[in-house]
């Protein structure tokens, strides 16, 4: 999954110079301006999914469609192993990663499902593996 990582940066970092008009040839090097960290799940009720764990584009960046590249990139990973869909949490006070999301086709399992998040910090987990 890391190599995917990697050549997902690699990918839109080639196509962030593409928009920003830099020119390829004079730089052997890349700029990490973005990434995505992710992996693969099972969900019974709806099967092999992709979790997106962690999804960023430095400010300067954004509105060159470097975010928009790595979700399709994503996206390209996801059909190809047989997903059923990718999930993602949004902090609620995000609203552009809101609103980026719902352009692109996203739910809002919250409103639509009535699902939660919760945690289960260290300290209780400790206390419930002693007893």
């Amino acid at each position: 999954c890391w190599r995917t990582v990697s050549e997902t940066i690699r990918s839109t970092t080639a196509s962030s110079r593409k928009y920003l008009g830099k020119n390829r040839a004079k730089r052997a090097s890349y700029t990490v301006v973005g990434f995505a960290m992710y992996y693969f799940t099972y969900d019974p009720w709806i099967g092999k999914l992709l979790y997106l764990e962690d999804f960023y584009v430095m400010k300067e960046f954004r509105g060159y469609g470097i975010g928009s590249e790595i979700l399709k990139l994503l996206s390209e990973r996801a059909v190809k192993t047989r997903c059923s869909s990718m999930h993602f949490i949004v902090a609620e006070w995000n609203k552009p990663s809101i609103e980026f999301y719902k352009r692109r086709g996203a739910s809002d399992l919250s409103l639509e499902e009535g699902w939660r998040l919760f945690e289960i910090n260290k300290q209780s987990l400790l206390k419930m593996s002693a007893k």
